[in-house]
């Protein structure tokens, strides 16, 4: 493979990186690149000089690691990660603890298929099982209509044209100089409002608006 395709590292993280891991040894041979090993305190530094880091993590360790990782920035999605030696089908919040999930791989597959798999992660593919694939795009589309369905929120006409009202910035008195009603309306309508969309002052309201009403 060309060198370019390297310009983005994979690491593993384990707990000692002077321990030999004969798995990440076949891993790193049969890649022909070289695997660094970066231990759990090694990451805080890496967030500052290397956003391009992949790591490369043996779900067996990092059940050991858990209460130090707990701590770690890996579900804010700086890192890649790339899961290894997976004995069992993950539930969905396992795999969104490990962030940006690139990889995984089981205790069945192959060295062989394990580093070609690490190859295309890092020429910036992804490369995980379909199930698992199947299972996190249920749990996103869940997630998107969700937060950006308004079919819930039962908006009567004149809530929304003062939400519309709220979103060019103006006060309770021009709203209500623009409808002809009194500024108390105003009031009572924001109160009605803000308790249909769960949220607790104007701001809010007004991000609400700019994601659910159509222009």
């Amino acid at each position: 493979m060309a060198k370019n395709i390297y310009a983005r590292t994979l690491y593993f993280l384990c707990e000692n990186k002077d321990s030999h891991y004969p798995i990440v040894d076949l891993i790193e041979e049969n890649l022909c690149i070289p695997i660094p090993r970066m231990e759990p305190q090694d990451t805080m530094l890496a967030m500052q000089q290397h956003k391009h880091k992949i790591l490369l993590i043996d779900y067996h360790e990092y059940q050991q690691l858990n209460s130090v990782i707990r701590d770690l920035p890996l579900s804010n999605k700086i890192f890649e990660t790339v899961i290894f030696n997976v004995e069992k089908r993950l539930t969905t919040e396992e795999l969104l603890s490990f962030g940006n999930l690139k990889a995984l791989f089981y205790k069945t597959d192959s060295i062989v298929d394990i580093a070609y798999g690490c190859g295309e992660v890092i020429n910036s593919q992804n490369w995980l099982p379909r199930k698992v694939t199947a299972q996190l795009l249920h749990y996103y589309r869940h997630v998107f209509d969700s937060q950006t369905s308004p079919a819930t929120v039962d908006l009567t006409t004149r809530e929304i044209q003062i939400l519309r009202s709220l979103q060019t910035g103006a006060s309770n008195n021009r709203i209500a100089e623009d409808l002809f009603i009194s500024e108390f309306t105003v009031k009572s309508h924001l109160y009605q409002i803000f308790k249909k969309l769960s949220v607790k002052n104007r701001v809010q309201a007004i991000s609400w608006a700019k994601q659910h009403l159509a222009s």
